[in-house]
């Protein structure tokens, strides 16, 4: 989509706003006090509109309702919105209200009490979506600004494998098949999203039948058939008979709290005698979550009906403890705000270096404020000089081709500097990289919630590439050192280092991040989303907000997918929320259970997310 010349985006910015939104005034009475199951439980608080409505008189991009938290406004109720995150808002709407876009901004007070029941109350937050989607039909998409709950994704699936195997290993009665190759049943519920905005997205779905609250132990089996062998030429996950009686099995539950379960591995276990089970699959029992038209598709999976993203710095604003002194009461920071060392009585009370941080509310409003504005100067083309494409990969295959299908001019282009790769691929040379400016990124590394793993620096060398002062203390015996250390971690000390610096440049970068388990919410199976240990150094967030992010697509789970023609959505003009939906229907195409990576990938779209502002779209395509 290319950006309209300066005068015709004035012009759009001077009529934009004569007529409102649709009124949707009644919806702030209807989910004042919002108890979705009546259990005496306030889910929703209260809805209040920002005065932030825009209207253009040509409105071509439907309806973008932007939630935001009331803790990061100057005014906690319904008020004059004059403060710098207001200020920053206000710009952005005109920004989308100019693309034709029409903006409605609310702030919402949910639940953020003890009880861990970040679905529910996600669920309420749905219902006032569907509502909004109902007085505004054009609704494209939603984006929530701060801190609110985010759904978690548990499935269970009977997943056909022959694999070597031992059963109860390194317990009484172990079974140890060898090197062979062995037919085996495995149904077991896993985590498959720890931050989902699928159920959110998609509004036709039934995730209000899935959503468990209390603690569940959920049962798994793992049944082996030395015996059996499929038959030739088909797929071990393909449709070939398993199931029957077995005396090589093991079984156990799994504890899930606060979550979505959906259910495509249902079985049936009798016990026909000692030592014997007799398992029995119900392969019917699937689907659980789709909408009737999703199960009419070759691959019937759930779909998002609109765009959903997050900008949230709660998990990476922090700032040093302030109540950590040392043995002469000295501070981590000294009189000009610097790092500095901390010397303690003992190596007992020295704390760990990821232990000296707490939240910063005046930092999460600047960062949020400096995104906004560099997604604003982004879309004003101060960017334009840096329209090329960088990848970085360690120990895995390169991007580059990926993002070349971005934009027809990069096909021929000499991005040897920019593709890093290789198994030598240090961090200081990935922080060399980042140096170097590029819209579209696309980072290939095995990864954690916390980061990205290349290969060790040395401490030196990587405090040079980063600016000089290591913004990060690492514990030896009784002191906290400012050090990175020698580190191959791409991760919240690294960015923030590079941040308080300004060690990047005056740029913003699209990213394409394939590391498994990089946008997952540290702590989610067992802590809310208000927890101070929730998604703590969140790796994906880091990036965004300290590395000059603009948007970024990730995985939150482990598993080897990268989202099929997402950069060549970009290509065709699509935002980035947009290409996260068509990842959805390319999926959903698919006739042969092989090319979404068998029955235990059949819905691998589910693990992937956008964070940033999904209404962006590549300039100069």
């Amino acid at each position: 989509m290319s950006a309209l010349p300066l005068l015709a985006l004035a012009l759009l910015q001077s009529c934009a706003f004569a007529a409102p939104v649709a009124q949707l005034d009644p919806l702030e009475v209807r989910f004042r006090g919002f108890d979705l199951d009546t259990d005496g439980i306030v889910e929703i608080r209260r809805v209040w509109s920002l005065g932030l409505d825009r209207d253009p008189a040509i409105a071509s991009g439907g309806t973008v309702l932007i939630i935001v938290s009331p803790a990061l406004l100057a005014s906690p109720g319904p008020g004059e919105a004059d403060g710098p995150l207001e200020q920053a808002l206000a710009t952005h709407a005109d920004d989308l209200a100019a693309e034709g876009r029409r903006v409605r901004v609310v702030a919402m007070d949910v639940y953020d009490g003890p009880a861990h029941q970040d679905g529910r109350t996600l669920l309420a937050m749905r219902r006032y979506v569907l509502a909004v989607s109902k007085a505004c039909p054009d609704l494209a998409g939603v984006t929530l600004i701060g801190s609110f709950p985010e759904a978690m994704l548990v499935r269970q699936y009977n997943w056909r494998q022959r694999q070597k195997t031992t059963l109860h290993a390194g317990e009484p009665g172990e079974q140890n098949f060898g090197d062979r190759e062995v037919c085996r049943l495995r149904s077991r519920a896993e985590l498959v999203a720890g931050r989902s905005d699928l159920p959110l997205a998609d509004l036709d779905g039934n995730w209000e039948a899935l959503y468990r609250k209390e603690p569940q132990e959920l049962p798994w089996v793992l049944a082996v058939y030395p015996e059996l062998e499929p038959p030739a030429g088909v797929e071990v996950e393909g449709d070939w008979p398993i199931g029957g009686p077995t005396a090589h099995y093991e079984t156990g539950t799994d504890r899930f709290e606060d979550f979505f379960f959906i259910q495509d591995g249902q079985y049936d276990l009798d016990r026909p005698g000692e030592g014997l089970v007799d398992l029995t699959l119900a392969a019917d029992v699937r689907d659980g979550e789709c909408a009737e038209a999703d199960l009419m598709l070759p691959n019937p999976l759930a779909r998002p009906d609109i765009s959903v993203s997050r900008i949230d710095t709660t998990h990476v604003a922090l700032r040093p403890r302030r109540a950590t002194v040392g043995r002469q009461g000295e501070g981590l920071l000294d009189e000009s705000g610097l790092p500095r060392e901390v010397v303690f009585a003992s190596a007992e009370v020295t704390p760990r270096g990821t232990d000296v941080w707490e939240p910063d509310p005046e930092l999460a409003v600047r960062l949020l404020c400096e995104y906004l504005d560099r997604v604003h100067r982004y879309r004003r083309g101060d960017f334009d000089r840096h329209l090329r494409p960088a990848s970085a990969a360690f120990e895995l295959d390169s991007l580059m081709p990926e993002l070349r299908q971005a934009k027809g001019a990069w096909a021929d282009t000499d991005a040897t500097e920019d593709d890093l790769q290789g198994e030598t691929a240090t961090l200081d040379q990935v922080v060399r990289w980042l140096q170097r400016p590029a819209v579209l990124r696309a980072l290939a590394a095995h990864s954690d919630p916390w980061g990205a793993n290349f290969a060790k620096a040395e401490s030196s060398v990587l405090a040079e590439a980063c600016g000089g002062r290591a913004w990060s203390w690492t514990r030896e015996d009784h002191r906290l050192v400012p050090t990175l250390g020698s580190t191959g971690k791409l991760d919240y000390p690294v960015l923030r280092t590079l941040w308080q610096n300004a060690a990047l440049p005056d740029t913003g970068s699209f990213y394409l991040h394939s590391g498994c388990e990089s946008m997952m919410p540290a702590g989610c199976p067992t802590k809310p989303y208000n927890d101070p240990a929730y998604a703590h150094w969140q790796g994906a967030e880091s990036l965004l907000f300290y590395g000059k992010g603009l948007a970024l697509v990730g995985r939150s789970k482990v598993f080897y997918d990268f989202p099929r023609e997402f950069a060549a959505k970009l290509g065709e003009g699509s935002s980035f929320g947009e290409a996260w939906c068509h990842y959805y229907e390319v999926e959903a195409a698919a006739t042969d259970v092989a090319e979404v990576g068998g029955g235990i990938g059949r819905k691998r779209a589910y693990f992937w997310g956008v964070i940033g502002d999904w209404t962006l779209t590549l300039r100069g395509v």
